[in-house]
């Protein structure tokens, strides 16, 4: 009788220990995209400033590379918080993610559908090169730094 009340209370306390331990590295993945966000926004500044100021288009792809490589790593971390919570829905047990959770593809790592801002974080999707093209759709709030000698 006692054994078996050792062994709930073991067995329980395995359980709480797992579940602080995911919850820590649930916890630490946030912080890890918190600060990865902000690398983004620095980058995209980056990006726009060198789009005004006229760089080439060997400068604009470099930075357009570490943008995807930025996001790809969060959205390699936001897939871990997926499993993780998917976990923690199963009780801790390790069971695999529900019909209802989206399994990553190999050959697109980014969880939008290839379209521009689309997905629920609204980034936009460089995986096509669009280095050296340009398609306008509003107008420019700032003129082009090919169109400045040009009168309107």
């Amino acid at each position: 009788m006692l054994d078996n009340i050792f062994d709930t209370v073991r067995r329980s306390a395995e359980r709480v220990q797992r579940r602080g331990e995911e919850v820590a590295q649930t916890a630490r993945l946030r912080m890890e995209v918190f600060g990865l966000t902000r690398e983004l926004d620095t980058l995209y500044a980056r990006l726009g400033r060198a789009y005004h100021a006229g760089q080439g288009a060997d400068i604009l792809a470099g930075i357009q590379d570490d943008l995807r490589r930025v996001d790809e790593e969060i959205s390699a971390r936001e897939r871990l918080i997926a499993e993780l919570s998917a976990q923690e829905g199963g009780e801790g047990q390790g069971e695999a993610p529900t019909a209802g959770t989206p399994t990553p593809d190999p050959a697109n790592p980014s969880p939008t559908d290839g379209a521009a801002g689309s997905g629920p974080d609204n980034r936009p999707d460089f995986t096509t090169d669009r280095a050296g093209t340009t398609e306008p759709t509003i107008p420019d709030a700032m003129p082009r730094p090919d169109e400045s000698s040009r009168s309107s």
